[in-house]
């Protein structure tokens, strides 16, 4: 099993933070995170629980007990509540099941849907402008 320091640091590489916007993000010092990272430092419980809730992991996969990042328990996925209920109500709109599915299921679709969630509506109408743009150069749109 890995160790929490290796763990948080294949978290941040994952979704391409560094030290400083991870500690930015958490309200931390940069400092801190470097510190869990080289193992000389270990947060304490109230803070481990605001990095398994940033990342979406289970406690128990921060600390490297478990290879598995959310549990599964009685249809339910830890951050969207309640799976099967989820499934059952959106299957009225195919559409919107199918975007669900879709942000539940990729990473980096809900890391993007995650970074925008929280900026003010102009932030968000320059991000979708952007990706326009990039779908534009790849032919993805006329």
């Amino acid at each position: 099993m890995r160790e929490f320091k290796e763990v948080l640091k294949g978290l941040r590489e994952e979704r391409r933070l560094s030290q400083k916007e991870l500690a930015e993000d958490l309200n931390l010092g940069i400092s801190t995170i470097g510190m869990y990272e080289n193992g000389s430092r270990m947060p304490k419980y109230d803070i481990l629980e605001q990095i398994a809730d940033y990342f979406n992991v289970d406690m128990n996969y921060l600390l490297g007990k478990t290879p598995i990042r959310n549990s599964y328990r009685d249809g339910e996925f830890s951050q969207w509540g309640n799976d099967a209920a989820n499934q059952k109500y959106l299957s009225k709109n195919p559409e919107l099941l199918a975007l669900y599915n879709e942000i539940k299921n990729r990473q980096d679709i809900y890391i993007l849907f995650d970074k925008t969630k929280d900026l003010d509506p102009k932030d968000v109408e320059s991000v979708l402008m952007f990706v326009q743009t990039i779908r534009k150069q790849r032919g993805l749109d006329e």
